[in-house]
């Protein structure tokens, strides 16, 4: 991908969760995505939500299940970064809206 097409899918991203909204995979748009651009598009929407006032609290780490990985038809785990609104603690409700898919 070109430097505009990763600000473009980042941009996307970024307005469907300022909106809660599904789009469509950005493989669909964009098929020679790699998980090089993957990791640059979530750089942009990380930098854009710290430059928005949210704060870092950790990193997530998902796919690590080979079995998980292979159904996906990836071959690593991928990882992500948490900010301060995704944190609740222990019996805090956690509002519907926030979720997708509960």
């Amino acid at each position: 991908m070109i430097p505009q097409q990763r600000e473009e899918a980042a941009q996307a991203l970024f307005t469907a969760f300022e909106n809660a909204s599904f789009i469509a995979p950005l493989r669909e748009r964009y098929p020679g995505m790699s998980a090089e651009d993957a990791y640059a598009i979530q750089q942009l929407n990380t930098q854009r939500r710290i430059a928005a006032g949210q704060r870092v609290i950790g990193r997530k780490i998902g796919l690590t299940s080979i079995t998980v990985q292979k159904q996906l038809g990836v071959s690593q785990p991928d990882f992500g970064t948490l900010f301060d609104d995704m944190s609740f603690g222990d019996s805090e409700v956690i509002p519907m809206a926030r979720l997708h898919q509960p």
